[in-house]
């Protein structure tokens, strides 16, 4: 009986450790899961700059043609 015990206690002991090891990486997952999303908020800036890189090189682009138009003309 005493060795029942010892072995629950022992493994209640073990549970706990392990309850509060678990804790603390489902914490550390929650806060880099919300920085992640803040990140990705933060991208917003670099479509629209890209966007705005693009669509002013297709507006070089036109018009070169044009002038190339032009002047063979």
């Amino acid at each position: 009986m005493e060795q029942n015990n010892y072995r629950n206690t022992e493994q209640d002991r073990r549970l706990q450790e392990l309850e509060k090891k678990l804790e603390a990486v489902f914490s550390h997952i929650a806060t880099t899961n919300e920085e992640l999303a803040k990140i990705k908020i933060d991208v917003c800036w670099l479509k629209k700059f890209f966007w705005v890189v693009v669509v002013s090189s297709v507006g070089g682009l036109i018009g070169a043609l044009i002038n190339l138009l032009i002047t063979i003309k």
